[in-house]
């Protein structure tokens, strides 16, 4: 029998294997811990790159280095690109982040505890290290796999991120060292002098 006041059935459970492939430069949708981290330093490298290319095109138009820190306007446009493009970087990171909380089923308004001192960092390691939500949540499907690329991208980043720590530290340690002893030799000193 067709009854007219039957309600419509449909289909009310989610498909859980729904997944998406999330974009570089979209401003929606969620991002998991490998992308986020390789994403934020891809953009950030691609940034400098620009800024380079664009610094040496300006330098070789001026004459060198020295020649185009002379000219004021060379400088005005190289330091205004510099902003533009230090701006980017801090848009898109905002949107990244945002992105990486919509993972983990958290409104993107958490951002602004990143303005917090101390506050920021937790922020930062919850970012990188708390897994997202295993299936679809409130902020959309999950995201696809990590593809090889990305895998590779962050191996990357990691070896990058490890041997700068290690550079830093071999330039680091010494220089305390040596202060440590260039203060405990002036406190001498001054003992010396008030006896």
């Amino acid at each position: 029998m067709n009854q007219p006041y039957q309600a419509p059935s449909a289909e009310l459970s989610a498909n859980v294997d729904e997944s998406y492939q999330p974009k570089f430069l979209a401003a929606s949708g969620r991002i998991g811990r490998m992308r986020y981290v390789v994403y934020a330093f891809g953009l950030t490298m691609l940034s400098y790159l620009a800024i380079a290319v664009v610094g040496g095109i300006l330098a070789a138009i001026m004459g060198g280095f020295d020649g185009a820190s002379a000219n004021s306007g060379a400088t005005m446009l190289l330091g205004f690109l510099a902003m533009v493009v230090m701006l980017f970087i801090l848009v898109m990171t905002v949107i990244y982040a945002i992105r990486r909380l919509n993972d983990i089923n958290a409104s993107g308004w958490f951002v602004l505890l990143f303005l917090v001192p101390i506050v920021n960092l937790i922020m930062g390691l919850l970012l990188i290290f708390m897994p997202g939500t295993k299936g679809p949540n409130k902020f959309g499907p999950r995201p696809v796999a990590n593809s090889g690329g990305v895998i590779a991208a962050f191996v990357v980043v990691a070896v990058l991120f490890v041997g700068y720590i290690g550079v830093l530290m071999a330039v680091a340690v010494p220089a305390y060292n040596q202060y440590v002893e260039r203060a405990q030799a002036a406190s001498e000193m001054q003992y010396d002098y008030d006896y």
